[in-house]
């Protein structure tokens, strides 16, 4: 099967049931996603659990709604790195 994951690998229903092991091999070792046909028309998509969660995330309107408020905070000057917050944690956990 294709190591490339940029475009989705069309596959027809009967190949992808009966392959249905290998693919899901693919998509774990190389995140290729797939569209599965039937009777030549797009009727499901195969792809990772990582890729769904980030579907999911980008739909969800809370999530959407946090991000732009980070987006806001950031262009305003009022993020840090993961790396400084740490820093800033670690040092007030020692002081208590």
């Amino acid at each position: 099967m294709p190591k490339n994951n940029a475009m989705p690998v069309t596959i027809p229903a009967a190949i992808a049931r009966a392959q249905l092991g290998s693919l899901l091999g693919e998509i774990a070792h190389s995140k290729t996603r797939y569209v599965i046909t039937k009777s030549g028309k797009p009727a499901a998509v195969l792809l990772g659990i990582e890729d769904f969660d980030d579907i999911l995330e980008e739909l969800d309107p809370a999530f959407r709604r946090s991000l732009k408020v980070a987006a806001k905070e950031y262009e305003a000057g009022r993020a840090i790195t993961l790396q400084d917050y740490l820093k800033k944690r670690l040092a007030r956990s020692r002081t208590r």
